[in-house]
C-alpha cells in the first residue's frame, strides 16, 4: 500500500467520509455546477447514514445576494433546550452540514421564541425556531416569513406534587370537588400549556375563579414544583426532568388531550426570491442531521453532552430526550402539512382563536394567515432527493386514530406515545434507499 493510499484511508472528515470519497463528491459537485446538463447524469452514492452524495451546493448568485443583504455569514438561532430541534440543529452545527453545502454560518443560542423574534424581526438572524405562538407574532408584525419545517406533537403535561389528592385529571377541579377551593394552576402566560388549560376549561366546563385560578410562572419556577401551586403545565424535556429525574411531580393529565403542540423553523421570506436554494439547503441538512443521529446516536449524544450549551444538564436526561424525539419517530415527522385531516392550518387557527377569545391574543386568526407563511415544498423536495414519499397524514398519529383536529379531547397520539416507529415501512419509499449499508426498496 502506498503512502497516498494509506493517507486516503486514514484521513477522515468530521462525518467519517474518507478523503477519496470526499474529493470525488466535491469534484462531482463542481462539474455539475459548471455543466448543469451533466447534473442528472452524475453517479449518485449513499453515505453510511443514507444521504445521497455529492452534496448540492448553494449557488454563487445566492451567496452574492446574501452578501448584498449583509446576511453573510448566514445567521441561525437555535434553542439548545428544546426537544427535537436542539439535537437536529446541534447536529447540523457540529458536523458542518450547511458548510458542506456552501454556506458560511454563524449560530446563536436563544432560549425562547420571543428572544428569537427580537433578533429575527430586524434581520440580525435570518432563521430561527420556536413554538407556533412565536410564528403568530411574526404574522401580526407582517414580517415576511417562511416556516419550512415543523416540530410537532411533543408531550406536554399537567403535573401535580406527588402527594396531591388530585388523581383523575382536570375534571376533578370542577366545582372544587376534591380541593374544596379553586385550584392554583401555574403556567407560563401565553405558552402552549396555558392554551391547553384554556381549551380544557372549555371542554370540561371549568370556570376560572370558581374552579381554578391562573398563576403566571416562568419555566424555571415551574420545574421546582413550588409550594402553594396545585397544578403546573409544562413541555418537554421538563416533564421528563420533573417526573423521572427530580421526582418532584407526577402527571395528572396530558395537555395533549386538549392542545396539539407544534413548533417551526422559520426563515426570512425574502430568501424565497433571492436565495431559495438556501432554504433548500437548510431542510436538506436538517433531515441529514436526523439520519446521522439515527446512524450513530452515541457519537451524537456524546458531542451534545460535551457542548457548552448543555452545561449542568444531566446526561441521562439528554439521552432520554434524544431517544424519544430523534430515534423514536419516523424521519418524516418534521413535514409541515397544510391540511391533512385538519393538520396544521385549520387546527392552528382553532387553537390561536381560543387564546384570542380569552384575551391573551389581540386578534383572531384565519386560515389564510397560516397559509401565507407555511412552506412544505422545501421538505417535499428533500424527500424527493431521498426517494421518500411525503406522508399522507402526520406520522405522530397512530394507525386508526379516531380523533379529529380541532375537536378535543383527543385520543392518545404523539411522539412519546408512539415509541420507536419502523422506517421505512409500507408506503414510505418511492425508490430504493440505502441506510447503514442496507438497501431498502418500496413496499
Amino acid at each position: 500500500m502506498s503512502m497516498n493510499q494509506q493517507s486516503d484511508r486514514n484521513t477522515k472528515n468530521t462525518l467519517g467520509i474518507d478523503r477519496r470519497q470526499l474529493l470525488q463528491a466535491v469534484a462531482g459537485t463542481a462539474g455539475a455546477a459548471m455543466y448543469p446538463s451533466l447534473a442528472s447524469a452524475q453517479p449518485r452514492t449513499w453515505s453510511d447514514w443514507g444521504w445521497p452524495m455529492p452534496y448540492q451546493q448553494v449557488s454563487s448568485s445566492s451567496v452574492s445576494w446574501l452578501k448584498s443583504k449583509g446576511w453573510w455569514p448566514f445567521k441561525i438561532a437555535w434553542n439548545p433546550l428544546w426537544s427535537d430541534g436542539n439535537v437536529l440543529l446541534f447536529t447540523m452545527l457540529h458536523y458542518k452540514l450547511l458548510e458542506s453545502r456552501g454556506l458560511e454560518v454563524a449560530w446563536s443560542e436563544l432560549l425562547t421564541a420571543g428572544l428569537t423574534n427580537e433578533a429575527f424581526v430586524p434581520g440580525r438572524i435570518q432563521l430561527g425556531q420556536g413554538g407556533s405562538l412565536g410564528l403568530l407574532r411574526l404574522i401580526d408584525l407582517k414580517v415576511p416569513t417562511a416556516a419550512v419545517a415543523a416540530f410537532p406533537a411533543q408531550r406536554q403535561a399537567f403535573l401535580v406534587p406527588p402527594d396531591s389528592p388530585l388523581k383523575a385529571g382536570l375534571i376533578e377541579l370542577k366545582e372544587a370537588r376534591v380541593l374544596k377551593r379553586p385550584a392554583v394552576c401555574g403556567v407560563t402566560i401565553g405558552s402552549t400549556p396555558h392554551l391547553g388549560l384554556l381549551i380544557a376549561a372549555k371542554v370540561l366546563g371549568l370556570q376560572e375563579g370558581r374552579d381554578f385560578v391562573i398563576k403566571g410562572l416562568g419555566p424555571g419556577d415551574i420545574i421546582t414544583m413550588p409550594r402553594g401551586i396545585d397544578v403546573v403545565g409544562i413541555w418537554e424535556p421538563n416533564v421528563l426532568l420533573m417526573t423521572e429525574f427530580r421526582k418532584n411531580a407526577r402527571i395528572l393529565e396530558l395537555v395533549d388531550r386538549y392542545q396539539v403542540f407544534n413548533g417551526y423553523s422559520w426563515a426570512r421570506g425574502e430568501l424565497e426570491e433571492g436565495a431559495p436554494d438556501v432554504l433548500q439547503a437548510y431542510t436538506d441538512a436538517m433531515i441529514e442531521a436526523r439520519l446521522i443521529a439515527r446512524h450513530k446516536p452515541e457519537e451524537v449524544l456524546a458531542a451534545l453532552v460535551a457542548h457548552p450549551s448543555q452545561r449542568g444538564r444531566d446526561p441521562e436526561l439528554i439521552r432520554r430526550d434524544l431517544e424519544i424525539h430523534i430515534l423514536g419517530p419516523k424521519p418524516t415527522i418534521n413535514y409541515p402539512h397544510e391540511n391533512s385531516g385538519g393538520f396544521w392550518i385549520p387546527l392552528e387557527s382553532f387553537q390561536a382563536n381560543v387564546m384570542a377569545d380569552a384575551g391573551v391574543l389581540t386578534r383572531r386568526y384565519t386560515e389564510a394567515d397560516f397559509k401565507a407563511v407555511l412552506r412544505p415544498r422545501y421538505l417535499a423536495a428533500t424527500f424527493e432527493k431521498l426517494g421518500w414519499n411525503v406522508p399522507d397524514r402526520p406520522v405522530f398519529l397512530p394507525a386508526g386514530w379516531s380523533g379529529k383536529a380541532g375537536a378535543p379531547p383527543y385520543p392518545a397520539y404523539g411522539v412519546a406515545h408512539n415509541g420507536r416507529q419502523e422506517f421505512p415501512a409500507d408506503g414510505d419509499l418511492k425508490r430504493e434507499w440505502t441506510f447503514s449499508g442496507r438497501v431498502y426498496r418500496p413496499r
